[in-house]
């Protein structure tokens, strides 16, 4: 039976060893997708489309609280998440390794449509989002399971 101890251990050496993907879950060789951050005397590497995505989610939910854009929300919620998938299929199925910018901005469009969509379900019972939800999981479903 392990021992408190070695619980600890145990611990701290998983935390070590998920700590190089707090920021991005790419591995190294990825990094080409990544924002490289200087902090202190290292060097981060921060996920492009993730460092758009956070920030549009928070956007995206503040909108829906304090009632911003109302009229906007469907056609974001529709298609805020396209320019992402075809950014994540193009620099997937292609030679072409793409642009850290143009992950961030499709990033945020795509946070945005989610940070406007789970709260507009959850507060107004509204349903077709999650079909919407869907449709672009089956998409990328497809994309992953084609890029293997």
């Amino acid at each position: 039976m392990a021992t408190p101890s070695d619980r600890t251990t145990e611990l701290r050496r998983a935390l070590a060893a998920m700590a190089p993907y707090l920021l991005s879950h790419h591995r190294a060789d990825e990094y080409y997708r990544c924002h490289r951050l200087r902090v202190a005397d290292r060097e981060v590497a921060v996920c492009a489309r993730c460092s758009g995505v956070y920030p549009g989610i928070v956007l995206g939910s503040l909108a829906v609280l304090f009632g911003v854009g109302g009229g906007l929300w469907a056609p974001l919620v529709a298609f805020g998440p396209a320019p992402a998938l075809a950014d994540w299929a193009v620099t997937t199925f292609t030679d072409r390794r793409g642009y850290n910018a143009v992950r961030t901005v499709t990033g945020a469009t795509l946070g945005l449509a989610y940070g406007v969509a789970l709260p507009w379900v959850l507060t107004t019972a509204t349903v077709w989002p999650v079909a919407v939800a869907v449709g672009y999981g089956t998409a990328a479903a497809v994309g992953l399971r084609l890029s293997e």
